[in-house]
């Protein structure tokens, strides 16, 4: 793609408004011309993420017609009878916006859009797929990324995000447009006025907190003794303020102390470096509230909603943050040790870089666990599975990366129905006084102490594709049989080797003692990421072992960590 070609396409074609192409027309650096330009921004299988922007690289109003008359044209070759579509948004920049330009198209294109007048999170959005039996739905968000972001993920008539053979199936749709005028779009009222936009009101709200609530495993002990346990809570200026809140209060837990300053959402996340649970710096103001409160459990949700980070009191009074494989071991557990009910072809599904604990766990309870690729799209599409086929009862599905469900409500991880289980497992454990952290070494005693890392390196622009394509090509050859002079049991190649699950650019590599390390690109941010499991029988031997694994690999692969 000529980057030079394009820019001065778009500056001069009359499609695009004035006020965008004099921003185009602005632009001095040569560099940026070419970032912005060089291609489209990829439309994967989630489907878009980027900087808000002008330009083929980057989200805006344009972008967003293009992306969603390529899903239009799928929804329309898939379906012969009424179809309809919901539509979510969050907090960002430009997210209401961009979810009525979206609507708009959808409307053009015959499709009913039912959008929320509000931002909501991204599991309700799942859930209003369901409720309102849509093909199809959107949630404008990205996720967790810093406020120069936004994007769109896409769903089918399940509730879940598409998976790859259908969500390719977009793609190809997408990338067909070549001139933009040939996109549809209707004006808002007349779609109003045509019954092919309707906005939605609370109804769906109060229908989503009912089925978390259905979820929740002792209701009438948290109503008894719910005051007892403190709670710091943080959506960090997200969609999760309304939802968990809600949930939280109508369950019984009265003690909540909210971090004031981020209940109000703000597009540019004024009081937290990054919006992401997953890094202790989001919790910086939380731990302020939670001193001053003696809270004995902070919580934060990333600002779509959809995943959740927790920080525990230890018994000397300092705060813990645990990580996303911590959360869903405590979380599986308290599911089957608390329950006298579950059904025997009950099943955990989790990804293949999550912790292996949660397979010992589920393995000690004679419950399957089945793994999927990363990604929750493939947990919803099991659920689905199970649902068609009938071979197994979902109970619980996670991911290392703060995602949990339980229930088959949405399709997706949902931060709500996972902040409730949190609080009322805290609550569980305080009743016998026990913390989050003494019931987790407890778990380690009891299954083997597991330890776990993640390493992001960011990678931005053509060059950084270019690096990252490299450092995978060199790790798939090299493929070492001795990692830190630990033997490799076992090496999986995702995209090459003949594996049960689908094809994909994700390298395992497996130690005779059953730690591992995988290595991948991210599918939604300019990054490679490395994740390590380490096991051992003695918990002083943690730390030394993973260090010279990541050292060992992160120097394999030239990188700096």
């Amino acid at each position: 793609m000529n980057y030079k070609k394009m820019y001065n396409e778009w500056i001069n074609s009359d499609y695009f408004d004035k006020e965008f192409k004099e921003k185009l027309m602005n632009l001095s650096d040569e560099k940026e011309i070419e970032d912005r330009f060089y291609k489209y921004l990829d439309f994967g299988t989630g489907g878009i993420r980027g900087k808000i922007g002008e330009g083929t690289n980057r989200i805006n109003k344009y972008i967003i017609r293009k992306a969603t008359q390529g899903f239009a044209n799928y929804i329309n070759n898939k379906y012969s009878e009424e179809k309809s579509i919901a539509i979510a948004y969050d907090s960002r920049n430009q997210s209401p916006e961009f979810a009525l330009e979206a609507a708009r198209v959808m409307a053009a294109n015959g499709i009913k859009a039912y959008l929320f007048k509000e931002l909501r999170s991204t599991p309700e959005l799942s859930y209003a797929v369901r409720y309102l039996k849509a093909k199809a739905g959107i949630v404008v968000t990205a996720s967790h990324n810093p406020p120069e972001y936004n994007g769109y993920k896409i769903y089918g008539e399940d509730g879940g995000q598409l998976i790859p053979v259908e969500a390719d199936k977009v793609i190809n749709r997408v990338n067909e447009i070549i001139d933009f005028k040939t996109i549809k779009i209707m004006e808002e009222q007349d779609a109003i006025d045509k019954g092919l936009l309707e906005y939605l009101d609370y109804t769906i709200d109060t229908s989503f907190i009912e089925e978390v609530k259905k979820n929740l495993k002792n209701l009438e002990y948290v109503r008894k003794y719910g005051d007892k346990l403190k709670i710091t809570y943080s959506p960090l200026h997200g969609t999760g303020g309304r939802p968990v809140k809600r949930i939280l209060s109508e369950i019984g837990f009265n003690n909540l102390i909210e971090v004031k300053e981020q209940m109000i959402p703000d597009k540019e996340f004024t009081t937290v470096k990054s919006p992401n649970p997953e890094e202790y710096s989001a919790f910086k103001l939380s731990l302020v509230y939670a001193k001053e409160n003696d809270a004995d459990l902070l919580l934060a949700t990333d600002p779509d909603c959809d995943r959740v980070g927790i920080v525990a009191k230890s018994n000397n009074g300092d705060y813990i943050a645990l990580n996303g494989n911590q959360t869903g071991a405590l979380l599986l557990n308290y599911i089957l040790e608390s329950s006298n009910d579950i059904p025997k072809n009950g099943a955990v599904v989790s990804t293949i870089v999550s912790s292996g604990i949660g397979k010992v766990i589920a393995s000690y309870y004679n419950i399957d666990y089945i793994s999927t690729l990363t990604g929750f799209k493939f947990i919803g599409e099991k659920m689905t599975e199970f649902e068609k086929k009938h071979n197994h009862t979902f109970i619980f599905g996670y991911e290392e990366s703060y995602g949990y469900l339980r229930g088959t409500h949405v399709r997706d991880k949902d931060a709500v129905v996972a902040s409730a289980l949190i609080v009322e497992m805290a609550l569980y454990y305080k009743s016998q006084n026990l913390s989050l952290l003494e019931k987790l070494n407890d778990i380690y005693t009891k299954f083997g102490f597991y330890k776990e890392d993640l390493v992001s390196i960011k990678l931005e622009g053509k060059e950084g594709m270019e690096e990252i394509s490299n450092i995978m090509d060199t790790l798939r050859k090299l493929k070492p049989n001795l990692i830190a002079g630990f033997r490799v049991n076992e090496f999986i190649d995702y995209k090459f080797d003949h594996t049960t699950l689908p094809k994909s650019n994700v390298l395992k590599f497996i130690l005779k003692d059953g730690s591992w390390l995988a290595i991948r690109p991210s599918g939604t941010e300019p990054k490679i990421k490395f994740y390590f499991s380490i096991v051992e029988k003695e918990k002083e031997k943690l730390s030394e072992k993973l260090d010279h694994v990541k050292s060992f690999i992160l120097e394999l692969a030239g990188v700096n960590n």
